[in-house]
Protein backbone atom coordinates (compact mmCIF):
# COMPACT_ATOMS: atom_id res chain seq x y z
CA UNK A 1 0.00 0.00 0.00
CA UNK A 2 1.26 3.39 -0.96
CA UNK A 3 0.39 5.95 1.14
CA UNK A 4 0.89 9.70 0.14
CA UNK A 5 2.38 11.77 2.83
CA UNK A 6 1.55 15.15 0.95
CA UNK A 7 -0.55 16.51 3.78
CA UNK A 8 1.95 16.01 6.88
CA UNK A 9 4.38 17.18 4.86
CA UNK A 10 2.72 20.24 4.34
CA UNK A 11 1.61 20.73 7.85
CA UNK A 12 4.96 20.49 9.43
CA UNK A 13 6.10 22.99 6.63
CA UNK A 14 3.02 24.91 7.55
CA UNK A 15 1.95 25.36 3.89
CA UNK A 16 -1.20 25.25 2.36
CA UNK A 17 -2.05 23.56 -0.85
CA UNK A 18 -2.87 27.13 -2.49
CA UNK A 19 0.76 27.98 -1.71
CA UNK A 20 2.22 25.11 -3.07
CA UNK A 21 0.06 25.40 -6.19
CA UNK A 22 0.89 29.02 -6.91
CA UNK A 23 4.22 28.32 -6.34
CA UNK A 24 5.20 24.97 -8.15
CA UNK A 25 2.38 25.28 -10.53
CA UNK A 26 0.84 22.44 -9.91
CA UNK A 27 -2.88 22.44 -9.80
CA UNK A 28 -5.06 22.62 -7.18
CA UNK A 29 -6.91 19.40 -7.91
CA UNK A 30 -3.57 17.56 -8.42
CA UNK A 31 -2.31 18.64 -5.41
CA UNK A 32 -5.88 17.95 -3.24
CA UNK A 33 -5.92 13.94 -4.95
CA UNK A 34 -1.98 13.48 -3.56
CA UNK A 35 -3.11 14.35 0.11
CA UNK A 36 -5.71 11.74 0.20
CA UNK A 37 -6.08 8.24 -1.54
CA UNK A 38 -7.62 9.44 -4.85
CA UNK A 39 -4.92 10.05 -7.06
CA UNK A 40 -4.33 7.02 -9.03
CA UNK A 41 -0.89 8.12 -10.63
CA UNK A 42 1.43 10.77 -10.53
CA UNK A 43 3.54 12.14 -13.29
CA UNK A 44 6.95 11.74 -13.21
CA UNK A 45 7.66 15.88 -13.85
CA UNK A 46 4.88 16.29 -10.96
CA UNK A 47 6.88 14.22 -8.53
CA UNK A 48 9.89 15.84 -9.26
CA UNK A 49 8.62 19.36 -8.77
CA UNK A 50 7.08 18.52 -5.60
CA UNK A 51 10.40 16.92 -3.78
CA UNK A 52 12.72 19.70 -5.38
CA UNK A 53 10.08 22.58 -3.38
CA UNK A 54 9.83 20.49 -0.23
CA UNK A 55 13.61 19.00 -0.16
CA UNK A 56 12.19 15.77 0.35
CA UNK A 57 12.77 12.07 -2.00
CA UNK A 58 10.28 10.02 -3.02
CA UNK A 59 10.24 7.82 -0.19
CA UNK A 60 9.06 11.05 1.92
CA UNK A 61 6.16 11.97 -0.34
CA UNK A 62 4.79 8.38 -0.24
CA UNK A 63 4.67 6.06 2.60
CA UNK A 64 5.14 2.18 1.56
CA UNK A 65 3.30 -0.96 3.63
CA UNK A 66 3.45 -4.67 2.34
CA UNK A 67 -0.18 -4.91 2.59
CA UNK A 68 -3.79 -3.49 1.56
CA UNK A 69 -6.43 -3.14 4.02
CA UNK A 70 -9.85 -3.29 2.98
CA UNK A 71 -13.32 -2.76 5.78
CA UNK A 72 -16.48 -4.30 5.05
CA UNK A 73 -19.70 -4.10 7.64
CA UNK A 74 -22.04 -6.85 8.80
CA UNK A 75 -25.11 -7.03 10.66
CA UNK A 76 -27.36 -4.34 11.93
CA UNK A 77 -26.36 -0.98 12.35
CA UNK A 78 -26.37 -1.18 16.56
CA UNK A 79 -24.22 -3.74 16.86
CA UNK A 80 -21.94 -4.81 13.45
CA UNK A 81 -18.90 -6.76 13.01
CA UNK A 82 -16.12 -4.86 11.02
CA UNK A 83 -14.33 -7.06 8.94
CA UNK A 84 -10.84 -5.91 7.84
CA UNK A 85 -9.09 -7.89 5.10
CA UNK A 86 -5.18 -7.73 4.97
CA UNK A 87 -3.88 -8.60 1.38
CA UNK A 88 -0.36 -8.80 1.23
CA UNK A 89 1.68 -9.54 -2.18
CA UNK A 90 1.32 -12.93 -3.85
CA UNK A 91 -2.41 -12.87 -3.37
CA UNK A 92 -2.19 -14.26 0.90
CA UNK A 93 -4.69 -12.50 2.89
CA UNK A 94 -5.86 -12.62 6.29
CA UNK A 95 -9.59 -11.51 7.88
CA UNK A 96 -10.02 -9.74 10.87
CA UNK A 97 -12.98 -9.00 12.83
CA UNK A 98 -13.78 -6.46 15.24
CA UNK A 99 -17.11 -5.96 17.24
CA UNK A 100 -18.29 -2.94 16.09
CA UNK A 101 -20.55 -0.88 18.94
CA UNK A 102 -22.84 1.78 17.11
CA UNK A 103 -23.53 5.19 19.24
CA UNK A 104 -26.23 7.25 17.63
CA UNK A 105 -26.89 10.54 18.77
CA UNK A 106 -30.10 12.48 17.53
CA UNK A 107 -31.28 15.86 17.88
CA UNK A 108 -33.32 17.21 20.55
CA UNK A 109 -36.04 15.10 22.52
CA UNK A 110 -34.05 12.23 20.71
CA UNK A 111 -35.80 13.19 17.48
CA UNK A 112 -33.92 13.11 13.91
CA UNK A 113 -31.92 14.23 12.65
CA UNK A 114 -28.57 12.10 13.24
CA UNK A 115 -26.13 14.73 15.07
CA UNK A 116 -23.27 12.22 16.01
CA UNK A 117 -22.38 8.62 15.31
CA UNK A 118 -19.59 7.42 17.29
CA UNK A 119 -18.38 3.74 16.27
CA UNK A 120 -16.76 1.82 19.31
CA UNK A 121 -14.38 -0.76 17.90
CA UNK A 122 -13.25 -3.88 20.25
CA UNK A 123 -11.91 -7.62 19.49
CA UNK A 124 -14.12 -9.86 19.61
CA UNK A 125 -14.47 -11.81 22.96
CA UNK A 126 -14.50 -15.07 21.34
CA UNK A 127 -11.08 -13.52 20.01
CA UNK A 128 -7.95 -15.41 19.53
CA UNK A 129 -5.34 -13.25 21.53
CA UNK A 130 -2.44 -13.71 19.18
CA UNK A 131 -4.29 -12.97 16.00
CA UNK A 132 -6.29 -9.65 17.98
CA UNK A 133 -2.53 -8.54 19.57
CA UNK A 134 -0.81 -8.79 15.39
CA UNK A 135 -4.36 -6.73 14.06
CA UNK A 136 -3.51 -4.05 16.96
CA UNK A 137 0.00 -3.83 16.29
CA UNK A 138 -0.83 -3.50 12.20
CA UNK A 139 -3.58 -1.05 12.93
CA UNK A 140 -1.05 0.71 15.39
CA UNK A 141 1.71 1.10 12.95
CA UNK A 142 -0.15 2.72 10.08
CA UNK A 143 0.50 6.20 9.79
CA UNK A 144 -1.92 8.84 9.95
CA UNK A 145 -2.77 9.34 6.52
CA UNK A 146 -3.70 5.36 6.27
CA UNK A 147 -5.68 5.08 9.60
CA UNK A 148 -7.63 8.28 8.05
CA UNK A 149 -8.13 6.82 5.20
CA UNK A 150 -9.57 3.44 6.67
CA UNK A 151 -11.51 5.33 9.19
CA UNK A 152 -13.17 6.96 6.18
CA UNK A 153 -13.68 3.59 4.16
CA UNK A 154 -15.65 2.74 7.26
CA UNK A 155 -17.38 5.54 8.06
CA UNK A 156 -18.60 5.48 4.37
CA UNK A 157 -20.05 1.64 5.04
CA UNK A 158 -22.17 2.89 7.99
CA UNK A 159 -23.42 5.93 6.24
CA UNK A 160 -24.79 3.81 3.04
CA UNK A 161 -26.78 2.11 5.92
CA UNK A 162 -28.40 5.25 7.54
CA UNK A 163 -31.24 6.27 6.01
CA UNK A 164 -31.33 9.59 4.19
CA UNK A 165 -34.12 10.68 6.00
CA UNK A 166 -31.97 10.78 9.51
CA UNK A 167 -28.47 11.36 8.64
CA UNK A 168 -27.73 15.35 7.12
CA UNK A 169 -24.48 16.11 5.60
CA UNK A 170 -23.26 17.67 8.24
CA UNK A 171 -23.68 15.52 10.93
CA UNK A 172 -20.34 14.70 13.30
CA UNK A 173 -19.20 11.05 12.61
CA UNK A 174 -16.05 9.19 15.03
CA UNK A 175 -14.18 6.27 15.45
CA UNK A 176 -13.06 4.83 18.39
CA UNK A 177 -10.23 2.37 18.19
CA UNK A 178 -9.72 -0.41 20.62
CA UNK A 179 -6.23 1.62 22.22
CA UNK A 180 -8.32 4.56 22.10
Amino acid sequence: MLIPNLSVLLAERRLTLSKVSEDTHISRTTLTALTGRSAKGVQFDTLNTLCQYLRVTPGELFLYRPFDLAAEVEGLPGRSVLRLTVSRAGGASDVYALACDAEYRFGPKGRPPLERLVLRLSLPTDADPARGETLLSLLQALPRPALTDLELQILRRFDARIPPELAPDDYTPEIRWPWQ
